[in-house]
């Protein structure tokens, strides 16, 4: 509970709330009631509430209910006839604010202004229509606002107390006359002497308050805070959309406090954030250095503790040498994350890096189910049969996992207590949908320092649905309530790294706008003549962007830039066939472009210059566009062009490759060579006019046949990789709206997506089946299948993408003259349809949050839009 409601919490009371202040004999420690939760110090009374006033956090914040109503009583507090006293006050005296336990499962705050001006106590005696009390002596008095606010307060010699509650007041005036106040705050007292008196706000949190608090608003408690140090400070700044804190814990060596196991620990940069989901709700992670040396200074600690005895019986109940075989794998990183959820039930999943990928195979094996073993996307799937593994070995953080599946990737190993979902986590990251990806997340991560031994991470968002079923009723409401503004914060971060007697904490709440999906034009061009087949967008390997390739109907090709800058254009002798493809001939990171059109092979620089020893005349007039195969990615090019029935092989100095042995086919080529591998294992196909399929290894020799000739194939394959080739499938669409589904060993299926509706034009893009019938386009997804329709008939293939995480899918009628681009939910995004005459390409010009649409019109104007 400490891990998952911590951050948010303390931000919740963060704002409710100088230097040369007059000396007061009253000392903070003095006032505060012994079951005091947290205190906040206010420096600058003016900074502070400028900076509250801009922030878009507090903003957010401030609609909860507490928080609101504390900041009624401040307004009634600057009420005009009390405003310029008030603030002179508050300018030249010690400020602060606490929340204190004032009965069962009921907490209160309480003001505190230390302060020898004798203009304050003129300032308290103008609210007359106060009501006069009395308590052990001392006088209180009872300001009423209206009928549901008031708050009470009271004068000392040089102090001032505030609350809302009359419980709270009497607790300070009995601290105050207490014989043991100083002594119960010196931890307190300690930690104060390190705060940052710059900051606008310094926070300070009694950890072993904090486990009961946790409890009053939530469905379970946890003695976890408690075991983390005495005191926490943080200091706290604001920008405009982030919530800045920055401090120590205090764990004195006197007592056994957990970070006291990390302090000899190296902690280095994360590796695991390539685990992690962009969609993630919580994420802890683990910097050990080595898992030897950190199991050996944790168990030191629970020896201090006085728990090492009972950690020893827990981890006899494993079987033998278990605790040993998982010790024995682990190398520097482990934790555990949440992503993704079914009816609020969150998956939890967990990781550890491993130094020796054989032997964590062999050890994690031994420890497995011999009943259970599955195959998903080239990786094996097993399950562990110790009960409790995970959390009788490294405690209550892997509390979740019991019998968990698990599946090796790299050197990591991922554990889940659900197959499916683990299946899905997988899926992300070999679809590069992690935090590795994610700017958002990166300009984050780079603003902390990185090296710490724990970092915990909230995707806001997502993680407080599912918050709700654990919090009480009232608070689980506002939440509810209040979930399209909470939408906005989108991470909360925090960093711990260990000293000897205290911790280095480091935290931000930054505030995210979801995207706003809006398409504007962002600019137009005008060529020489009308433009021809599809703009197609290419890497810029100067300055990593993106530039536009189009050709129009004189055959000229033109080099756009991503700010509609014609950068050159250049004559061909006839139309491109197919896409440009982009290699790097001479490994400089420098790219050139190759094409063919019917009667040439080009290979162009990105000046518009001719490579050397190109273009190629062919033999024969080719039949497709040519093939663009990069072995094992050593950039050691193949360029197989079909023509007629041969395919010639070239490599990027024009010559015929030596050793390729295709024979002559019985007609002719007419799809585009294209070049799969899985697992190491390649495979070349094509496909030839009569129908027959042709499976090639890189000599050009028939590697798998299928007996059966598919005249009414179209010609674009799409791979379902399986663990190995032979267990993989081609994907193709076909004249008749079948889709066909191709083992490489020859079996084949001919298959309806949607019995009613026959794919006229088909393609398979990450996971989905995206077709179109007539007007009518189709996504099927496991998730969010859906259906939408253009105006008129769709006219060539939709286009689908990833950005930010969203999909979304594009497709263009030429009849009805516009492109429509959805949502990963089907909905029509704001701005859509847009005009265009002819197909489109779209993708991030920029390369950062924002979509791109190139499309043009007859009369040859290029057209750009922007998805903001």
């Amino acid at each position: 509970m400490f891990r998952k409601h911590f951050l948010l919490l303390v931000l919740f009371f963060i704002f409710s709330s100088c230097d040369d202040k007059p000396k007061s004999s009253t000392k903070i420690e003095e006032l505060l009631p012994a079951n005091t939760v947290w205190l906040a110090e206010v420096n600058d009374w003016e900074e502070l509430q400028e900076k509250k006033s801009q922030s878009r956090v507090f903003e957010i914040l401030s609609a909860f209910e507490e928080l609101a109503k504390f900041q009624n009583h401040l307004q009634f507090l600057s009420k005009p006839q009390a405003k310029d006293s008030l603030q002179n006050l508050l300018q030249s005296s010690e400020i602060y604010l606490a929340n204190v336990l004032a009965g069962a499962d009921r907490y209160h705050w309480l003001g505190i202004i230390i302060s020898s001006q004798k203009s304050a106590e003129r300032l308290f005696k103008r609210y007359n229509q106060a009501e006069k009390l009395e308590y052990a002596g001392k006088e209180l008095y009872y300001l009423p606002l209206n009928e549901e606010l008031g708050f009470y307060l009271h004068r000392g010699e040089d102090y001032y107390l505030v609350s809302s509650d009359r419980i709270t007041i009497e607790s300070a005036i009995r601290q105050k006359a207490s014989s043991t106040q100083v002594a119960e705050f010196d931890g307190l007292k300690n930690i104060r002497n390190s705060r940052n008196t710059k900051a606008p706000l310094n926070f300070y949190l009694k950890l072993d308050q904090w486990p009961d608090y946790l409890a009053s608003i939530s469905k379970t408690k946890t003695s976890f805070p408690a075991k983390m140090g005495d005191w926490l400070l943080l200091d706290i700044e604001s920008e405009k959309h982030d919530l800045i804190a920055t401090g120590l814990l205090n764990h004195p060596q006197s007592e056994a406090y957990f970070p006291q196991s990390l302090t000899e620990l190296r902690s280095d940069q994360i590796e695991a954030q390539k685990l992690i989901p962009i969609n993630l709700a919580y994420w802890l992670h683990f910097s050990v250095g080595n898992a030897g040396q950190y199991q050996r200074a944790y168990e030191s600690y629970l020896e201090k503790d006085d728990r090492l005895k009972e950690h020893q019986e827990i981890l006899s109940k494993l079987p033998t040498n278990a605790p040993d075989l998982l010790r024995g794998i682990i190398d520097s990183e482990l934790g555990c994350f949440q992503a993704g959820r079914a009816q609020n039930h969150a998956y939890d999943f967990a990781y550890f890096n491993v130094r020796d990928i054989e032997l964590a195979e062999q050890s994690l094996e031994s420890l497995a189910d011999s009943n259970f073993i599955e195959g998903y996307r080239g990786h094996v799937i097993r399950k562990l049969s110790a009960m409790n593994l995970l959390p009788r070995v490294y405690g209550l953080a892997f509390e979740a996992f019991h019998q968990p599946y698990y599946l090796i990737h790299k050197d990591f190993v991922i554990l889940g207590n659900e197959l499916a979902a683990l299946k899905v986590v997988l899926n992300d990251i070999l679809d590069q949908k992690t935090l590795d990806r994610s700017d958002s997340y990166l300009n984050l991560s780079n603003q902390l320092s990185g090296k710490a031994q724990i970092q915990v991470l909230y995707g806001i968002p997502e993680w407080l649905p599912n918050q709700r079923g654990l919090l009480n009723t009232k608070l689980s409401t506002e939440i509810e309530e209040l979930q399209d503004s909470l939408q906005n914060l989108r991470w909360g971060i925090l960093q711990l790294r260990a000293g000897k007697d205290r911790s280095f904490i480091s935290a931000m709440v930054r505030e995210e706008k979801p995207i706003e999906e809006k398409i504007v034009r962002q600019w137009t061009v005008q060529l020489d003549g009308q433009p021809v087949n599809t703009p197609q967008f290419l890497r810029n390997h100067n300055n990593q962007k993106l530039d536009i390739a189009l050709q129009d109907q004189d055959h000229k090709l033109y080099l756009i830039s991503r700010k509609g800058e014609v950068y050159w254009q250049k004559s061909l002798d006839g139309p491109i066939m197919g896409d440009i493809r982009q290699i790097d001939i001479y490994r400089n990171n420098k790219l050139q472009m190759v094409f063919n059109t019917e009667n040439k092979l080009w290979v162009v620089d990105r000046l518009g210059r001719n490579v050397e020893g190109f273009p190629i005349d062919l033999a024969e007039k080719a039949t497709a566009p040519v093939g663009v195969f990069n072995y094992d990615q050593a950039r050691n090019y193949r360029l197989v062009v079909p023509c007629g029935k041969m395919l010639y092989n070239y490599d990027v100095e024009g010559k015929k490759v030596k050793g390729w042995n295709f024979k002559k086919a019985a007609a002719k080529i007419v799809s585009e060579p294209q070049f799969f591998s899985v697992a190491g294992k390649d495979i070349i196909v094509c496909l030839s006019e009569d129908g027959k399929l042709y499976q090639l290894n890189r000599r050009g020799e028939e590697r798998f046949m299928v007996d059966e000739k598919i005249e009414e194939l179209k010609t674009s394959f799409y791979l379902k990789a399986g663990e190995t080739l032979k267990e993989s499938e081609l994907v193709a669409g076909s004249n008749s709206g079948k889709m066909y589904v191709i083992n490489p060993e020859g079996k084949t299926d001919a298959i309806y997506l949607d019995e009613s509706h026959p794919a006229d034009h088909l393609i398979y893009f990450e996971g989905r089946y995206i077709f179109s019938d007539g007007p009518d386009l189709f996504v099927k997804d496991d998730q969010r299948p859906f259906d939408v329709s253009l105006e008129d008939d769709i006219s060539v293939k939709p286009k689908a993408m990833i950005l930010n995480n969203r999909f979304y899918v594009a497709a263009f009628s030429a009849k009805a003259e516009e492109i429509r681009l959805f949502n990963q939910e089907g909905d029509l995004v704001d701005g859509f349809p847009v005009f265009a005459q002819g197909p489109f390409d779209m993708g991030s010009l920029n390369r950062d949050k924002s979509l791109n649409i190139v499309s043009y019109s007859s009369d040859g104007t290029v057209i750009c839009y922007r998805l903001r």
